[in-house]
């Protein structure tokens, strides 16, 4: 090889390395993290009633599962807390800012699937005393609407709506949102991109915490429902 063939080499190779220094793989983004934790134990819970009832309170056992995860906050601290309106939820949101000594933020928009007249009814006394209405959720349990309620279809739509105002808001910070069951799923099935049809695939239980990265073009599932002294990441 001759000196001229070197000198070309040389400058090659530099201006492919200059080149791979400035290419990247994906373009930096802004991450928000999202720490979604339901609220704890309640009665109706216990009882497999469908509610959205705002007064419904925790229980013993929902007020330890609170401190638990508001304990298991401590070593990975969010940056805000927002809590839906319910008593369960702001309970559960109180022990968070207990421990991380910030205020809590009331998010609106983000209560639980409003169900409507089935307030309080089980799906079996639906299944007994309201047999029509049963078969038609049956038949589609995402966009029926049960009487004076709204449909999952409804709650997903105006749920994922205001996550993106949420995000925007708090572009690059870790928000623990304290919210309910129907939310959450609405958040990860979002973010997952899949069908809604897979909505009630998902098991939300009380007391637990899912975290979920999200960013410009996309978005990260990093674990779902777990039960700070329960379970493990």
């Amino acid at each position: 090889m001759t000196d001229a063939s070197k000198t070309d080499t040389t400058k090659i190779t530099a201006a492919m390395t200059d080149a791979s220094k400035k290419e990247v793989l994906h373009p930096e983004e802004s991450i928000t993290t999202l720490l979604l934790i339901r609220h704890g134990h309640t009665r109706m819970t216990e009882e497999g009633r469908l509610y959205s009832d705002p007064e419904a309170e925790l229980t013993d056992e929902g007020l330890k599962q609170s401190k638990a995860l508001a304990e298991w906050l401590m070593s990975r601290p969010p940056d805000v807390v927002l809590s839906s309106t319910a008593k369960r939820v702001v309970a559960t949101a109180e022990a968070v800012s207990g421990q991380t000594n910030l205020p809590i933020l009331r998010a609106e928009g983000l209560n639980e699937w409003h169900v409507g007249d089935w307030e309080g009814r089980t799906y079996l006394d639906l299944k007994k005393n309201s047999p029509d209405e049963y078969k038609a959720w049956t038949a589609d349990p995402i966009r029926m609407r049960p009487p004076g309620g709204e449909s999952i279809e409804d709650m997903y739509v105006r749920t994922n709506q205001r996550i993106a105002e949420i995000v925007e808001q708090y572009d690059g910070k870790r928000i623990a949102l304290v919210t309910h069951a129907g939310i959450v799923r609405s958040v990860i099935v979002h973010a997952l991109g899949m069908p809604l049809d897979n909505f009630w695939r998902i098991s939300i239980p009380v007391g637990t915490v899912s975290k979920v990265d999200i960013s410009k073009s996309f978005a990260t599932v990093h674990f779902m429902a777990m039960r700070p002294g329960a379970d493990e990441v």
